[in-house]
């Protein structure tokens, strides 16, 4: 057997030795940033929203915002009571149930409403980008060999992670995805659908806690491609509902609510959105807050209305009563012989009745509907199913209340009877939600699912049957039940069935056992278990929230910002200060390249950084919405320095690429999502890209016109010198000609004139308005030059007088003396005049008028003429400069075109530039009305740039 040949080495770049290490330092740094900084602010071009784009996008939020927290919630939901209304009175006018026209599932052919803009692409799947893969039936087989061995041992089972391992399979990749394992990296029956496997990965619950936590099980550092062979679904998740019917079709006794809103409601569906499922169950136990969100409805027609906190603003939507089920129609596949329909109807009662029937999230009572409405609402929001799958707790409560959450390490807590006292919180200002956060190699642990997200329902001192005072939590896991193999109830002290409960305590905490997701646990093993805590505080009309939006280009050296936001406060009290960014759940697909983490610092306005109130910066790397600081505050004036770092994820589109390749591929879900983001970014103080670009164009065509006009004005103004000219030049011969003529005749002799004779008066007439004519056509093209050009003053000119000897008329020739000559059909004549002696001069008026005053003419015309030209060279001058700086910038411009093009070709530049641009938003609340923010522009480019925090080097982890 040969030997193979030995890998080709990759291709070495030649180092230039002729240049200093620092020059290339400097030379690397200078082709890795973008020349020209920017984000894209509109996926569509102001034009195309010209006739039907919201009047907020159209003229643009304002920069600033000062609002009561109830009054801003008032406004959206009255809006949308009366958005229902309407739709309450076009149906009962059309005598039809309503059917949302902007998340309608039953005719949603390209499932926009369950998936995202950016899906799994057949075009796009290359076999030889996978390396050394192999072929999916290859590692099924491999796989099963794997379990038929034994080799684990009883029960033993391979988490695997699908993200990582589809980059080695070249072919299909959900034959191996589906094949062997289930969605999430759990073990699954042996030939199970892949909607079985779905609903057994989903039961067990080992669900992505968030999309950028440990357990993300999408790795694109694998292979970049292979995160677009996900089929539009975060983390390997695959939607296949059965079918979709209204409610009434469904429940046989539809009802909102049974008992009104309880946490024992929730059951989770096939969707991973575990972490709004446990906020939800936080605020259950507070009819107020769920009121607040669900606003108004009317069951008979199917319309139902909401409310949710985005960006700083309460937002409204409404959806009907269409929901996705598990199993497809009885006649789905075909039509089945059933003269009698009772096969259809046993079909329907069995797998398409009740709120088990649902494909998504659902109540625990059969004939309960508010939970899955308020998730299709949800959904909605956020532009589809997919988009609401793996996420934060905490984030949850805020788009539901308009709280702040702030997240606690668990194991970080410096005064946990602080932290006690706001978990019993008597006066409802705080909800909690928990997560459960392993160390990627485990799943479980004290009987609770990992990567995973649970509610605190109550926190209770009590005290116990030997007179000790016990802390205990009550926490529920939105699963509503424990999986098949018995996970998902921790099961330490405290835990159903655990030695601690007594008839004491059943009776003093009302509780029972069951298999309901509902479990005790002390506050101290909940600080030992559970990694995060996220509280979030509630405001109510006591508070006012001022918000402020500005975008900054991110550098790759981390240091404060040297924009700065300055917060004036009036009152003292308490403070709630927010540094966020734009929610990209709304606009999944275009989050660009980007990754940011925010970090900011109080401090009093011109005090020192060292002597700052608070620095806060992230608890974690994967919860990077906001951040917050709770500070009481003394009036006065703060500032707050803002820092954000940057990660770029190369194997993420860029938007305008994103762009492209779905205008033609999706263009319905392209218009949705665009949308969605345009309206993000038209918040005030978010400079828009594309009016700066149509500025340029429209400054491009103004300069391309003026130069036009330029042009014009130059030829027309030669023109005008050409015949300024000509006119000197016929004033020359006029003046001449009005001036003496001299004849001089040799004594004793005699000379003969010959004049023709249309060289009399008529001829001269004909000149004269041969002279005229040509003024006139003149006149004509200066005035379709320019309109304003003024007429030209018509001038007079003297009559031409032929001087003899004896006096200014002719003398008649004497008898003999006049003879006639033909020539070419013209008469002569000849006119004799006698020899004189001497020479006799004769004068017009105007030529004794110049004689008069000979030097005043002169130097008056002398004068003009000077004027003249020193007019028209300080003209030609000012032309030639402007000439010369159109020059420059054309010339500048083709040397960035050529540098760029350099670049672009220069082997030892980055594919893509460094080009991190950040929208932040400051909000703060306080109980202050008269609580202000503002931007302060920085003094310099340098002033609050600085590469060390409190005097020391940037850390390792700052």
């Amino acid at each position: 057997m040969s030997t193979p040949p030995p890998p080709i080495p990759p291709p070495t770049t030649k180092k230039n030795y002729t240049k200093a290490p620092q020059e290339l330092i400097h030379e690397f740094w200078d082709r890795y940033f973008t020349k020209k900084p920017g984000k894209v602010t509109r996926i569509f071009p102001r034009s195309l929203y010209s006739s039907i784009l919201p009047l907020s996008l159209e003229d643009g939020q304002p920069a600033r915002s000062a609002r009561n927290a109830a009054e801003s919630y008032e406004a959206a939901a009255k809006e949308c009571r009366e958005k229902v209304q309407r739709i309450i009175k076009e149906c009962h006018r059309t005598n039809e149930k309503f059917t949302d026209p902007d998340f309608d599932i039953e005719w949603d052919l390209e499932d926009n409403c369950l998936n995202g803009l950016v899906r799994f692409d057949w075009d796009d799947w290359d076999t030889e980008d996978t390396g050394n893969a192999v072929s999916a039936d290859r590692f099924k087989r491999s796989l099963d060999t794997l379990a038929e061995s034994n080799a684990l041992g009883p029960g033993g089972t391979v988490a695997l992670d699908p993200g990582v391992v589809r980059g080695y399979i070249a072919d299909d990749p959900w034959a191996a995805l589906f094949g062997a394992w289930g969605t999430k990296g759990q073990p699954v029956t042996k030939g199970a659908t892949p909607q079985a496997q779905q609903a057994a990965a989903a039961q067990k619950g080992v669900l992505p806690h968030g999309k950028n936590s440990p357990r993300h099980h999408t790795d694109p550092r694998a292979n970049p491609k292979s995160t677009r062979s996900k089929n539009g679904v975060q983390c390997g998740e695959w939607y296949n509902p059965g079918s979709k019917h209204r409610l009434d079709w469904v429940f046989s006794s539809p009802q909102w609510t049974i008992d009104g809103y309880s946490s024992s409601d929730i059951k989770q569906g096939s969707n991973g959105d575990c972490w709004w499922l446990a906020a939800v169950a936080t605020i259950t136990h507070r009819k107020d807050l769920m009121d607040r969100v669900c606003v108004v409805r009317d069951e008979e027609v199917g319309v139902y209305g909401f409310v949710f906190y985005r960006d700083g603003e309460w937002i409204s939507t409404v959806v009907d009563d269409n929901l996705y089920l598990q199993y497809p129609d009885f006649d789905y596949y075909g039509d089945r012989y059933d003269s009698t329909g009772k096969l259809a109807r046993e079909y329907r009662k069995r797998y398409q009745t009740g709120s088990e029937a649902l494909y998504f999230a659902q109540c625990e009572d059969q004939n309960e509907t508010w939970l899955p409405i308020l998730e299709k609402a949800y959904a909605k929001v956020h532009g589809d199913y997919e988009a609401i799958s793996g996420g934060w707790s905490g984030e949850a409560v805020e788009d539901m209340t308009g709280g702040v959450t702030t997240t606690v390490a668990a194991n970080r807590v410096l005064r946990k009877d602080k932290l006690w006292k706001e978990l019993v919180n008597a006066d409802g200002e705080f909800v909690f939600a928990l997560s459960a956060i392993g160390t990627g190699w485990d799943s479980y642990k004290g009987g609770l699912a990992l990567g995973h997200a649970y509610s605190i329902l109550k926190a209770t001192e009590e005290v116990g049957e030997d007179g000790k005072k016990v802390r205990l939590v009550k926490i529920r896991n939105p699963w509503g039940q424990r999986s098949s193999d018995g996970v998902g109830e921790w099961n330490g002290p405290w835990s159903d069935g655990s030695k601690e409960w007594t008839p004491y305590w059943f009776k003093k905490l009302n509780h029972t056992f069951g298999d309901d997701g509902v479990f005790w646990m002390s506050y101290a093993d909940m600080l030992e278990t559970f990694l995060f805590i996220h509280r979030t505080r509630l405001f109510d009309e006591k508070w006012t929230v001022v918000q402020q939006w500005t975008s900054v280009s991110v550098g790759w050296v981390a240091g404060y910002l040297n924009q700065k936001f300055v917060i004036e406060v009036k009152k003292a009290g308490t403070v709630v200060v927010v540094l966020s960014q734009l929610d990209e759940r709304y606009f999944q697909g275009f989050e660009g390249q980007y990754n940011f983490s925010l970090h900011f610092l109080l401090k009093k306005e011109g005090g020192k950084d060292e002597e700052h109130i608070c620095r806060v910066r992230p608890v974690h790397q994967w919860e990077n919405r906001s951040v917050s600081c709770e500070v009481d505050l003394e009036p006065g004036r703060y500032e707050v320095l803002p820092k954000v770092t940057a990660e770029r994820c190369d194997w993420r589109d860029q938007v305008e690429d994103v762009v492209k390749k779905w205008a033609d591929k999706n263009p319905s879900k392209l218009r949705q999502v665009g949308m969605q983001y345009d309206l993000a970014h038209a918040k005030g103080g978010i400079p828009d890209e594309d009016d700066l670009i149509l500025k340029k164009k429209e400054e491009a065509k103004r300069k391309a016109e003026a130069k036009k006009l330029k042009a014009k004005e130059k030829a027309k103004r030669k023109k005008e010198r050409e015949r300024a000219k000509k006119r000197k030049e016929k004033e020359k011969k006029k003046k001449a000609a009005a001036a003496e003529v001299t004849v001089k005749v040799p004594e004793g002799g005699e000379t003969t004139v010959n004049v023709k004779a249309g060289e009399k008066k008529e001829d001269t007439d004909k000149k004269e308005e041969s002279e005229k004519s040509e003024d006139a056509v003149e006149k004509k093209e200066d005035a379709a030059a320019a309109a304003t050009t003024k007429a030209e003053e018509k001038k007079t000119e003297a009559p031409k007088t032929i001087s003899t000897a004896s006096s200014s008329a002719p003398a008649p020739p004497k008898e003999g003396q006049k003879e006639e000559k033909k020539d070419d059909g013209k008469k002569e004549e000849t006119l004799a005049i006698r020899p004189v002696p001497t020479t006799t001069t004769t004068t017009t008026p105007a030529a004794e008028e110049k004689e008069a005053k000979p030097d005043e003419n002169k130097a008056e015309e002398k004068k003009k003429e000077e004027e003249e030209d020193d007019s028209e060279s300080e003209y030609e001058s000012e032309t030639d400069e402007e000439e010369e700086k159109e020059k420059e910038e054309e010339e500048q411009r083709q040397k960035e075109e050529e540098e760029a093009r350099k670049l672009a070709e220069d082997e030892n530049s980055p594919s893509i530039p460094w080009n991190a641009v950040a929208v932040l938003g400051l909000r703060v609340y306080a109980q202050d009305a008269g609580v202000n923010v503002h931007l302060a522009k920085p003094k310099s480019d340098e002033e609050g740039a600085s590469l060390v925090i409190d005097s020391q080097a940037v850390g390792a982890t700052m």
